[in-house]
């Protein structure tokens, strides 16, 4: 699927290293290769990816900027992490990744999606509002604070959209 200049495609075992850089610019605690193996190794787990299209004319390789793990389970999918690179952000990657998500879970026969997101993560929260997320409930101190930061563990929003 190509949107804004963007192919998604599925991320596999081979993707460890990838996905482990990602998240490693997009978060302050990222997570480490054998983080992402066992949650891939996960039943109903499943990971997306993110690439700017390679440009033929100038053979220039597809450059991952976002990814998308999720899991499904009982008619249920939850997104575990989700991130773009802070350079690309603003360009409806994270929402081609979203909309590509919830439509491989339709396809699955899920009838809900769930997330959480910081509380303080605007941006996060407007762009899950637009593509049908509302807030269900709150977890205090869910998560841990930067490294360095002056202010405690955030607390997290917790969002669901039927499918």
């Amino acid at each position: 699927m190509i949107h804004t200049g963007i192919e998604i495609v599925r991320a596999g075992a081979a993707s460890l290293e990838i996905l482990e850089k990602l998240h490693g610019a997009c978060f302050a605690s990222g997570w480490d290769m054998v983080a992402f193996a066992r949650l891939m190794a996960m039943p109903g787990a499943t990971g997306t990816l993110a690439l700017t299209a390679a440009a033929a004319e100038t053979e220039a390789e597809a450059l991952p900027v976002g990814f998308l793990l999720g899991r499904e389970a009982a008619g249920e999918a939850e997104i575990i992490s989700f991130g773009v690179l802070p350079e690309f952000r603003g360009r409806g990657i994270g929402g081609a990744l979203l909309q590509e998500y919830i439509s491989r879970m339709r396809e699955r026969g899920v009838a809900a999606l769930f997330l959480e997101t910081a509380t303080d993560n605007d941006a996060a929260i407007s762009l899950y509002k637009r593509l049908g997320f509302a807030s269900v409930g709150l977890r205090r101190g869910y998560y841990e604070a930067a490294p360095g930061a002056a202010a405690g563990a955030s607390d997290a929003l917790i969002m669901r959209r039927n499918i």
